[in-house]
């Protein structure tokens, strides 16, 4: 999955610039999780997220390498994360990639508070999702926050009746990416 979105955004861009629209990339990104399960509570960050922002089209899109995700409880913990519940080797990647809901012109400074509708990509299985996000736009960028919820079922994740109480069937999700404007090749 990884190459198809590398290959995407490359391609995305290159037709933006030709086009003479300005991209926004990620400059700098912070996605956090949070199970809170009965018997344990399990929280994790990754700040190695990527992605581009049409601002005339409204559209994205945003890639998270799951294998990233650090903190957890024990190293152990982050060892069953990647390999028995995201399966990371197999499915390296989260994608969430659509379109602005609102018509919100990201050129002029303000705060936002839109719905971003797309597909999002977890474990191998998409689903269409709408997230509310606040958007700030101000002259270093521009700056995305939501918080939003994940059923690990929808994706196919599957806990082990042994570890139930211990893993959340839904987890918290927290992001904080900030966009800054490509420089435009002459």
């Amino acid at each position: 999955m990884r190459p198809f979105l590398l290959t995407f955004l490359f391609f995305w861009s290159a037709d933006l610039v030709a086009q003479g629209q300005e991209i926004l990339r990620m400059r700098r990104s912070l996605v956090t999780f949070t199970s809170d399960a009965p018997m344990e509570r399990i929280s994790a960050q990754l700040s190695s997220a990527k992605g581009a922002v049409d601002p005339s089209a409204r559209s994205f899109a945003v890639q998270i390498p799951m294998g990233d995700f650090e903190g957890f409880n024990s190293p152990l913990q982050r060892e069953h994360f990647r390999e028995n519940y995201l399966e990371t080797e197999r499915y390296p990647d989260a994608v969430f990639k659509g379109r602005i809901i609102e018509s919100v012109d990201l050129a002029v400074p303000g705060s936002y508070s839109v719905r971003a509708k797309g597909l999002f990509l977890l474990h191998g299985v998409e689903r269409e999702r709408i997230i509310e996000c606040r958007i700030v736009v101000a002259p270093e960028g521009v700056r995305v926050t939501s918080d939003f919820h994940v059923l690990l079922e929808d994706h196919a994740i599957r806990v082990p009746r042994v570890v139930q109480q211990k893993i959340s069937p839904e987890v918290s999700v927290g992001i904080d990416l900030r966009f800054g404007a490509s420089i435009p090749s002459p």
